[in-house]
């Protein structure tokens, strides 16, 4: 149990290697079928259920491993990575219905799930529960937000930058003051995982938080396009 749950693995997989093209392939089709059969899906009403679920039992079970096993650890466990507190924000807007978060929430979810999509960390191997966690709050979301915007219809403009913005400045700002507490590392403040410097070396001229300012610009574009597509098909 403490193998499954801990974070080390005897082998490890590689960058772009079958494993991650895979899920990643996997992952825009289930888009695409979104898409494709989003009117045959309103009449599934228990989706809206089932998605909040899944992804707060993901986390449940993460978190509660760690600590049924004793290998808990503030440096590692918490769940304040920006795509965590991301998630918990979009569970919470399909449980109250509270489509006016998704105008912002599309954005961020958008932004950190691919970011973590492209670049997957190759030290998450199959024979731990983290890579189940890495789908679910990742790929799943991602994949959850397709379908609150095509099959659930809820609203989305490019003005849900601004809210973004102010959101995601918010959220680094609060771990930023919770890491310096704690002594820890969430949202990346000091450093990247190990593999993004032997990946890409030239990552050390700049500190993270100037890498993930430039990566949002050409994602943000991207996550733009389908809600213009979406508007024009309309009109």
């Amino acid at each position: 149990m403490q193998y499954y749950f801990g974070l080390e693995s005897d082998f490890s997989l590689t960058l772009f290697g079958p494993v991650h093209l895979l899920l990643t392939l996997v992952t825009v089709v289930a888009i695409v079928a979104i898409y494709k059969y989003r009117f045959k899906l309103k009449k599934y009403k228990f989706i809206n259920i089932i998605i909040p679920i899944i992804l707060f039992s993901n986390m449940l079970i993460y978190i509660g491993g760690a600590i049924f096993t004793g290998i808990f650890d503030i440096n590692i466990h918490l769940p304040i990575h920006y795509c965590y507190i991301t998630g918990f924000a979009f569970m919470y807007m399909l449980i109250k219905n509270k489509k006016n978060w998704f105008n912002m929430l599309y954005y961020a979810i958008f932004f950190c799930t691919i970011t973590v999509i492209i670049f997957q960390d190759p030290n998450i191997t199959y024979d731990r529960y983290e890579f189940i966690l890495l789908i679910v709050s990742h790929h799943f979301l991602l994949i959850s937000s397709f379908y609150t915007l095509y099959v659930l219809e809820y609203p989305v403009t490019i003005k849900g930058y601004q809210p973004f913005i102010i959101y995601t400045v918010f959220v680094y700002l609060v771990v930023f003051v919770i890491n310096r507490i704690l002594g820890t590392d969430y949202i990346f403040n000091n450093s990247f995982p190990d593999f993004i410097y032997e990946y890409f070396p030239f990552v050390n001229m700049f500190p993270p938080i100037v890498w993930l300012l430039l990566l949002s610009i050409p994602l943000l574009f991207l996550a733009y396009l389908p809600i213009k597509n979406k508007k024009s098909k309309i009109q």
